[in-house]
């Protein structure tokens, strides 16, 4: 689908003239002539295409369709190693989903770690501070599931957006 350059209206790549306003539609370029974006001018306006591949903040579509599926084992647990083992080394959009999802997967086992084999100092260390341990434990079983959530829709959606504090850790380079 195309859209019109005067009134934005959504018209087929077929037209050559918007039906709603009459405008002229520019026919965009093929791949053969470096189609990934181009410029045409539309009077004595300039404007500037891009494919949906050369969207700011997103990977290319291509990279997304070729590995959504391991970018969301990345967020399911234990799935995580799924990826890390056989998915593609040299993809960023994997990597970006690989780091996140490890450090999110060891963070959760960590606390699980923690939570259950420290249980009977757990127990007295609640005594004294009131439970404020388990208090702790749960804050962060819930941020790490809201880190989660995030980041199986940035790896859906194909945004490069890191999760907030755990983003800028590379595990994989």
């Amino acid at each position: 689908m195309a859209y019109c350059v005067k009134c934005g209206e959504k018209v087929e790549d077929t037209v050559v003239t918007c039906p709603v306003c009459g405008a002229v539609i520019p026919k965009a370029k093929t791949a053969d002539q470096g189609g990934e974006s181009g410029r045409y001018t539309y009077g004595n306006m300039n404007h500037t295409y891009y494919h949906l591949q050369m969207r700011e903040g997103f990977f290319p579509e291509s990279e997304i369709r070729s590995y959504k599926v391991m970018a969301v084992l990345c967020y399911l647990g234990v799935l995580v190693f799924i990826p890390i083992f056989a998915g593609d080394r040299q993809s960023e959009y994997l990597k970006l989903h690989k780091n996140q999802g490890l450090i999110l997967f060891i963070i959760d086992t960590l606390v699980d770690l923690i939570e259950n084999n420290w249980g009977w100092s757990a127990g007295f260390f609640s005594q004294i501070t009131g439970g404020a341990l388990d208090i702790v434990y749960d804050i962060v079983k819930v941020a790490v599931l809201i880190l989660w959530l995030m980041g199986l829709t940035y790896a859906c959606r194909g945004t490069k957006n890191e999760l907030p504090g755990i983003g800028k850790i590379k595990i994989f380079k």
